[in-house]
């Protein structure tokens, strides 16, 4: 192999420190939402904060896909939607195959049907198709059989109007919008509901997580840019250690963070370092860009549908196994949950590959 081809191919691997990122946040998601002991508390009461890494990383990728398009786009609100679907496309297999599991084990364990259970029951459309941001079902977590699709949802009703704003309001977007309505948005909850990681508490524009999507993924957009500026630099060698560091300590601190009981304005402050730190790693200036790998390429694949299913898998566990200790659970839930995952990735791509070859 040329040296050509070689570092083409390296151009086209994914970010394995990336990945490597979203496995850990998916991580310590499960942990923040399973690892409860009744006694100690919470293990990662602010495990909330891989959210934001999450809502980051798609709307940098949103905005690097519009900085791919050459021509100009016509239909700006049209592609804005088709975006959005395409996206949640990839989603819906695991979502879908996740939420269902759910339901037919909450089906089987309950000795005596009931009428209540026609309610509990008429949640799951709304489930299948991410519709709980939307207000016509209550936020409550109890209400839901895959609770944490509630992400997916919320980024569905606002990433198609960012997008569109990208694209018809160019200028106020790169140099008004990115940096300064997710601080207004953040302010406002914070005065108004104490802090701006709550999802479920209504507000005048609906879910708070609606504010919550809205402005993460516009400064993830922001991150994009500052990214494409800062990778246009050269860099001397100490300089690239100390953006390492910096990149590094910035999910460090998520994780010190997580492990904390939250204070609103710490967790502004964490969340700035994020997206510092993101916006360090998609520029490619440091040493974490060298990071490849398929093992760090399969962590990534398997956090979309380990998160789409652990919630679920937690309570399984948290019911059958309740005498073992939480760390013991935990790993049961992990070690389950990446199962379930594996066999859901397998099935999904060999029904995708048939599918294509029909056509």
């Amino acid at each position: 192999m040329s040296m050509n081809n070689k570092k083409a191919d390296i151009q086209k691997a994914k970010n394995g420190y990336i990945e490597l990122c979203r496995f850990l946040f998916c991580v310590m998601i499960v942990i923040h939402h399973n690892a409860v002991d009744f006694e100690n508390g919470t293990v990662l009461p602010s495990g909330f904060v891989a959210v934001e890494f999450f809502f980051f990383i798609s709307g940098a990728m949103a905005m690097r896909h519009i900085a791919k398009e050459k021509g100009e786009i016509s239909q700006k609100m049209r592609y804005a939607v088709d975006y959005t679907l395409t996206k949640i496309r990839r989603v819906f297999p695991y979502a879908a195959c996740g939420t269902l599991i759910a339901y037919i084990w909450r089906i089987i364990s309950v000795r005596n049907f009931s009428a209540d259970m026609v309610h509990e029951l008429a949640v799951l459309p709304f489930e299948l198709f991410f519709l709980p941001m939307g207000g016509v079902v209550s936020a409550r977590l109890d209400r839901y059989m895959n609770a944490p699709l509630w992400y997916v949802s919320a980024m569905m009703f606002t990433l198609p109007l960012i997008v569109y704003l990208c694209l018809k309001a160019e200028d106020a977007f790169r140099h008004y919008i990115v940096w300064f309505v997710p601080v207004l948005i953040h302010g406002w909850m914070i005065l108004h509901m104490g802090g701006s990681w709550g999802w479920g508490e209504t507000t005048p524009v609906g879910y708070s997580a609606l504010l919550v999507a809205f402005s993460n993924l516009t400064l993830g957009f922001g991150i994009y840019l500052a990214a494409e500026k800062l990778g246009k630099r050269e860099f001397g060698t100490l300089a690239k250690i100390l953006l390492t560091l910096v990149e590094v300590a910035g999910i460090a601190l998520c994780f010190v963070f997580a492990a904390s009981d939250p204070e609103a304005y710490t967790f502004e402050t964490v969340v700035g370092f994020l997206a510092i730190s993101l916006a360090i790693t998609l520029s490619g200036v440091t040493y974490t860009g060298k990071i490849h790998g398929r093992i760090f390429e399969w962590l990534g694949k398997l956090s979309l549908p380990i998160y789409c299913v652990h919630w679920w898998t937690g309570q399984m566990v948290q019911v059958y196994l309740f005498p073992y200790s939480y760390p013991v659970r935990i790993l049961f839930i992990l070690a389950g949950s990446t199962t379930i995952s594996i066999v859901m990735i397998f099935i999904v791509e060999k029904i995708g590959k048939k599918m294509k070859a029909n056509k």
